[in-house]
């Protein structure tokens, strides 16, 4: 009787394992190291890459949605959800690696090839027992990312940090969750400085509200915050102070996208959409639920701690 022929991908990597476990070879090395990973250890490593290359490509709404839902997936180590999302970044790849290699704006073809072979290889190797999180890893934090929210601002612009810092904690953000260090239940802890910070917390997922003034730009420890927050490649909102200089030449050096869209808090309808959008984005983070009359009340109040005429 023949043998039964290898069919599945997983079957090929192990004949081929097999085959080639006692060569020497550099290119082995890299084989071998693929096939004895932990499959969800190696998409968390590659992650980042493999959105990046997509994103880069495509806006496709529902293939962001399962970049999306692959992240959220590895996160909360949900083994259906990370296998689906894979298997169908795999079929887009099916359907589409022909147009991407023929496509004369592409020049990145061969990080698509590899792209499309790593996911299928973590695919291969996905295994249920790697997505169980044991009462240690619990204890020690290892199933989520933090989530954190760091409201860079100049002491000067106090009160619209306040006044942000309200609204974000009337969202449901906890204390721990927020860092804002012109309030005591939201500061770094003692002996840190924020680039140390979020340096020991890059894996956490950050994400930085820049509260732009004159004075801002004036200020190295600012500029250093907001550095830090680039460095570690953090997501950011820009805010701006209603007297904010725009064509200020310090600003158009910083490292960050200046001309990313913000909000001028100055009150007006410009304001309360872009503070929705806010709210919206904030909720999208940490999970809340959005209440509809909690939040117009959190709006309204915001509005009434930026104006000029409140004492």
């Amino acid at each position: 009787m023949k043998k039964e022929k290898v069919t599945t991908l997983k079957n090929k990597l192990e004949l081929k394992y097999k085959l080639r476990i006692n060569l020497k070879y550099t290119e082995n090395i890299e084989f071998e190291r693929i096939y004895k990973m932990n499959g969800l250890k190696l998409l968390e490593i590659e992650y980042d890459g493999i959105f990046g290359i997509i994103a880069d490509y495509t806006s496709d709404p529902n293939i962001m949605n399962y970049l999306s839902k692959l992240e959220k997936g590895i996160d909360k180590r949900d083994y259906e959800t990370v296998k689906y999302s894979i298997e169908e970044l795999i079929a887009w790849y099916d359907l589409n690696i022909t147009k991407i290699r023929n496509n004369s704006f592409v020049n990145n073809f061969d990080s698509h090839y590899k792209n499309k072979t790593l996911l299928n290889e973590i695919h291969a190797i996905l295994n249920p027992d790697d997505f169980v999180v044991d009462i240690a890893d619990k204890a020690s934090g290892l199933k989520t990312k933090n989530k954190l929210i760091f409201l860079s601002h100049k002491s000067k612009d106090k009160k619209y940090g306040d006044a942000l810092r309200d609204f974000i904690v009337g969202l449901g953000v906890n204390n721990d969750q927020l860092i804002y260090t012109s309030h005591p239940l939201h500061k770094i802890p003692l002996d840190k400085n924020i680039y140390d910070y979020l340096r020991e917390n890059i894996n956490s997922e950050i994400f930085m509200i820049i509260l732009w003034s004159d004075d801002y730009l004036e200020s190295p420890a600012c500029l250093n915050e907001m550095g830090a927050a680039w460095v570690t490649q953090s997501d950011y909102t820009n805010i701006y102070v209603p007297t904010f200089s725009f064509g200020n030449p310090k600003y158009h050096e910083c490292a960050v996208d200046t001309r990313k869209m913000g909000a001028v808090l100055n009150g007006d309808a410009h304001c309360k959409a872009n503070l929705i959008e806010l709210k919206n984005k904030i909720q999208t983070l940490f999970d809340l639920q959005d209440d509809e009359q909690k939040s117009t009340y959190l709006i309204d109040r915001f509005i009434l701690e930026i104006s000029d005429d409140k004492t």
